[in-house]
């Protein structure tokens, strides 16, 4: 089931447009990296494929399967993970499949974002911003999903929601860092620092 949720969630990511512009030079080289990076890992589980784009929350008592988190997809994660996924399923990793993703991405910066709460409601209501500087950024696009009962139920965390939230690259200066504020129905302000010149 979370498998499929899984597959429901990239989908979906992969079909919000995002406005023109770049997020930053891809060449050919830098395609074809990206692809062998996927290949070469297509046995990892997501979550630990996904990792070195990962930022947990700043306050966090323990980092682990449990702790609420936020990945960034780079241009570059999200060729490797699509050729990840053609490895898993043995179809052909293609060079114009890659520029395709590229092209509906140009001028986007998406980040996919998990937390947790008490109740099926907790994410109610859920707002998103950058803060860089003493600039604030807003999404543009955003995909809710409602909270599901976790495998830990009824320990906590009883309830995590997984959403993704699409912003303009031109808004954000991508060579500096940057922090995910994320506040919900139940009040409670999760941060995520993201130095942006460190992510592939």
């Amino acid at each position: 089931m979370k498998f499929l949720a899984g597959i429901l969630s990239l989908i979906l990511l992969l079909s919000i447009p995002c406005p023109a512009g770049a997020i930053s030079l891809v060449n050919k080289e830098v395609i074809l990296e990206a692809q062998n990076y996927g290949v070469k890992r297509k046995q990892l589980a997501l979550t630990d494929f996904l990792t070195p784009w990962l930022a947990y929350e700043e306050k966090a008592p323990v980092l682990n399967e449990t702790t609420e988190r936020a990945y960034v997809y780079t241009p570059f994660l999200l060729i490797a993970n699509d050729a990840r996924d053609k490895a898993r399923s043995k179809q052909p990793v293609q060079l114009a499949d890659s520029e395709k993703i590229l092209a509906d991405y140009a001028g986007c910066l998406v980040f996919s974002i998990i937390i947790n709460g008490d109740n099926q409601n907790f994410a109610d209501n859920i707002q998103v911003m950058i803060k860089q500087d003493k600039k604030v950024i807003k999404p543009y696009h955003a995909v809710t999903n409602p909270p599901v009962q976790t495998p830990w139920f009824p320990n906590e965390p009883q309830f995590a929601a997984h959403s993704y939230f699409y912003f303009a690259d031109k808004d954000i200066a991508l060579d500096k860092a940057i922090m995910l504020v994320v506040t919900a129905k139940d009040k409670r302000e999760r941060r995520f620092y993201f130095d942006l010149t460190n992510f592939k």
